[in-house]
This record gives C-alpha cells, sequence and structure tokens, in this order.
C-alpha cells in the first residue's frame, strides 16, 4: 500500500499553475477572467495560495478539472510516476475512508484521524 510519507506535502499552486498555462499555450492575460492579473502573478511567484473558487476559475480558464490543478501543485515534477504515485496515495485514502476504517470517535464524540 502506499504511504502518504512519499508524497510531498506542500503545494507549489505557482509551478504548477505555470506548467499548466504553458502546456496550453496560454498568458496570464488570457487568465483574466479566472481573477486579476496581479493576483496571478502573486500566486505564480508563491506569494499568494488560491482558494478554491479561483482555483476552479482557473482550472476552467486551462480547460481542466480543479484536480488537476491541485494534483499538479502537489508533483514537482509533472512526470507520469509522480502523478501515479500520488494518485495511488489518493485512492488508497478514498477506500480507506469509504470503508469506515480511517477515523474513531474520541471520547468526546469527535471522529479523529
Amino acid at each position: 500500500m502506499s504511504s502518504r510519507k512519499n508524497a510531498n506535502p506542500q503545494a507549489n499552486f505557482g509551478r504548477a499553475l505555470q506548467q499548466l498555462r504553458a502546456a496550453r499555450g496560454v498568458t496570464q492575460e488570457d487568465m483574466l477572467f479566472a481573477t486579476s492579473r496581479r493576483h496571478i502573478s502573486r500566486v505564480e511567484q508563491g506569494h499568494q495560495v488560491p482558494g478554491i473558487r479561483v482555483i476552479e476559475s482557473l482550472a476552467e480558464n486551462l480547460q481542466v478539472h480543479p484536480l488537476t490543478l491541485i494534483t499538479a501543485a502537489y508533483c514537482p515534477a509533472l512526470d507520469s510516476a509522480s502523478i501515479s504515485e500520488l494518485l495511488k496515495i489518493v485512492k488508497a485514502e478514498f477506500r480507506t475512508l469509504s470503508s469506515g476504517q480511517a477515523g474513531h470517535r474520541d471520547s468526546k464524540g469527535s471522529e479523529t484521524f
């Protein structure tokens, strides 16, 4: 089973956005429907992390699923091996969550993982 320890725990949305924009041939100006050019620039420079609504808008402009952008943010290289490893980890975690083995109730009734 894959281990979360193998996954990069730090997202780099700036690098991911730059890589996906380059792959799609999209400029920052083409992304202005998602957010301001200044915001895009600050995200790409690593000064800001986009919220979920901005991620959704950026992904729509790039014509990719928002999870593609998020996945790219956690894969330092957009190579098939690192992407496959990350997706295996996520799939295993969802399998565990859906089987009810993910957490337990503490003495206050709150679920912990």
